[in-house]
Formats: C-alpha cells, structure tokens, sequence
C-alpha cells in the first residue's frame, strides 16, 4: 500500500525551522553529523534525524573539498542508498507524523540550493520508489 503522507524537501535555518513548525509539518533530519550545531544538535541521534539517509562522511566530504562533482556524487549517493530499505524508511515517517499529528513531514539538508544537496537525488529515489501516493517537492520558501 502506497503513503499517503506529504513529504517536502527543504534546507536547515532558523527561518525554515521556524516556518515548519508553524505550519504543522515535520521536520526530518537528514544530515549524518548534527550533534555540533547549535540549532539542530539537540536532535541528534532521535527519531527525526534520519542519518542513514545522509551520504557517507568520506563522499561528502569528497564532494565539500572539490575532488568530485555533483554527478559523480549524485551516482556514488545512489549507490549508498542502495543499502537502505526505503520501505521502512516511508513506515517511519508516516509513523512519526502520525504521532504528532503532522500535516506532512520535510527532509531537511543543508545545502540551501537544492541541486547541490543531496536531499534533490533523495527525493528522486523516494519518488521513483513506488511507496508514495504524493511526489516529493521542494518546500518553496
């Protein structure tokens, strides 16, 4: 059975956090480290940080430090998520946002460009996925 859950792709700030949570929608972390930052560390290692949705710390930061462009990250990212059962991951998120009575739930990454974050491929996967009712979009802020 497909979700029916809305699911949006967004970026971390103050303003975008802010925003979410007075529109009722769920914020999802899906970054791998987040224990640092001032803004989202309390989260760290919840049930709303999705750290196994993040790339690994050696792609990223292969991709950060300008060794590898977006496509190459993009086709290495898929094959990181390859290992990743999306099944569970969609259970969860509709779990979550059912207990909190959520309108919907957004993955949130860092990157403020959607094209350069990996939340965009992401999406792409979830959405050719087939366990959603609804296409992930880009949260327009």
């Amino acid at each position: 059975m497909k979700s029916k859950l809305n699911i949006y792709t967004s970026f971390v700030s103050p303003k975008t956090l802010e925003l979410f949570v007075g529109l009722n929608i769920l914020p999802i972390f899906i970054v791998r480290s987040i224990h640092n930052s001032k803004l989202i560390g309390m989260y760290s290692d919840t049930s709303i940080h999705f750290k196994e949705l993040s790339p690994s710390s050696a792609l990223y930061q292969a991709r950060r430090d300008g060794f590898i462009g977006m496509d190459e990250f993009d086709k290495r990212y898929i094959i990181e998520m390859s290992e990743v059962n999306f099944q569970d991951v969609v259970k969860r998120l509709d779990y979550l946002a059912s207990l909190c009575n959520a309108s919907a739930v957004v993955l949130l990454g860092y990157g403020e460009d959607p094209a350069f974050c990996h939340r965009r491929t992401l999406a792409d996967l979830l959405n050719y996925s087939g366990l959603l009712e609804n296409k992930i979009e880009e949260y327009k802020i």
